[in-house]
């Protein structure tokens, strides 16, 4: 995958994390956003941790390559 899609996936993970905390701050807890909730948030989690450690390492790889 390029750099810029793994980005982008980082950033609609982390969107989705958002949408959820915001959805619990004004107590819009329905039972559909619960299990929704957590069917994504892990998924979410190791999306936005783990694609932008790794275009780090892409970047760090072909900066040593060149």
């Amino acid at each position: 995958m390029k750099n810029k899609y793994l980005v982008i996936i980082a950033l609609f993970s982390w969107c989705n994390i958002g949408v959820f905390y915001l959805l619990y701050l004004n107590e819009m807890e329905t039972v559909l956003t619960g299990f929704l909730k957590e069917l994504t948030l892990i998924p979410s989690f190791l999306c936005g941790i783990i694609f932008p450690i790794w275009v780090l390492i892409r970047i760090l790889i072909r900066k040593t390559k060149s």
